[in-house]
């Protein structure tokens, strides 16, 4: 499977020489590198020996790196003007693994590891089968740039917390069924948990407001029919997650309403971003 699909990417990237050789390269690399990290997190569950986290962040690291690369290698063949759909997963993807790793060997960030390492093969898997000119360019003038910027960071910090908010119920199924005390070495603390994604949603919605803003300032119309949507998605997302933010400070609200608020807002969220570059980049392309 893995020769098929990087046997694509002479015909999707047009690329030869060099550059073929050296994204192929990096391609099998990130790819092997997260599935063998996966495969050594699951051994890692039955065996705490200190080889086997070696291993894991051994290929874990080699992938970051080359995955790094290839977002690279992939955008500076068009100016950096080209962020396609396949484009924007593996940026986010990536963003994703280094907020995980820079948690270290803490057990909440552990717990979802193999989730995110998933997504990121998962996502580097699609763009070496997607067309490199596929989707529209964007203009490359530095207030757009910075707007892309935010709302790439903002997508993976709420996306990150989406994941923690689904660790938390799961933790909360848990203790409510009593069976946590039989996993309470592998398990974080529901406390840390909670402190931590509340702290990302803080974040998350802060660049989200800052995103949204350079939109109206650096875009032409933000309201334009090609835009309308993707506007009042974001708006619509941006006040859930505002109205989450308020009730659990103000009114110290927790639990399961703030799991299931999270989940809609995070879902509309992905609706206004690509729920617009799955229909322009796939469906018209």
């Amino acid at each position: 499977m893995l020769h098929s699909i990087l046997s694509q990417i002479s015909h999707a990237y047009q690329w030869t020489g060099y550059k073929h050789i050296m994204i192929t390269i990096l391609l099998t690399i990130s790819i092997l590198g997260y599935g063998l990290a996966v495969l050594f997190m699951g051994q890692s569950f039955t065996s705490s020996a200190r080889w086997g986290q070696r291993r894991i962040w051994a290929t874990s690291t080699a992938a970051l790196a080359a995955h790094i690369l290839v977002i690279a290698l992939i955008l500076s063949e068009t100016g950096f003007r080209q962020f396609n759909m396949a484009a924007t997963l593996s940026i986010i993807s990536a963003l994703l693994v280094i907020f995980n790793v820079s948690r270290g060997s803490s057990r909440e960030s552990q717990l979802l590891r193999p989730v995110i390492f998933t997504f990121a093969l998962v996502s580097l898997v699609i763009a070496a089968i997607t067309p490199l000119q596929a989707g529209q360019a964007l203009t490359t003038r530095p207030g757009v740039t910075i707007h892309v910027g935010l709302s790439l960071v903002a997508f993976s910090v709420l996306a990150l917390a989406a994941l923690y908010s689904l660790q938390l119920y799961y933790l909360n199924r848990l203790l409510k069924n009593k069976r946590a005390h039989a996993l309470s070495e592998r398990l974080p603390p529901l406390m840390t948990v909670e402190s931590y994604f509340f702290r990302l949603l803080t974040i998350g919605t802060a660049i989200l407001t800052l995103a949204i803003m350079s939109g109206f300032l650096f875009l032409e119309n933000m309201f334009a029919p090609g835009q309308l949507h993707k506007t009042v998605l974001s708006i619509a997302a941006w006040l859930t997650f505002n109205c989450i933010l308020i009730v659990h400070y103000w009114r110290g609200v927790r639990g399961k309403p703030i799991i299931i608020f999270t989940l809609i807002a995070s879902f509309i969220l992905i609706l206004a971003y690509y729920g617009s570059r799955f229909v322009r980049d796939i469906i018209l392309s």
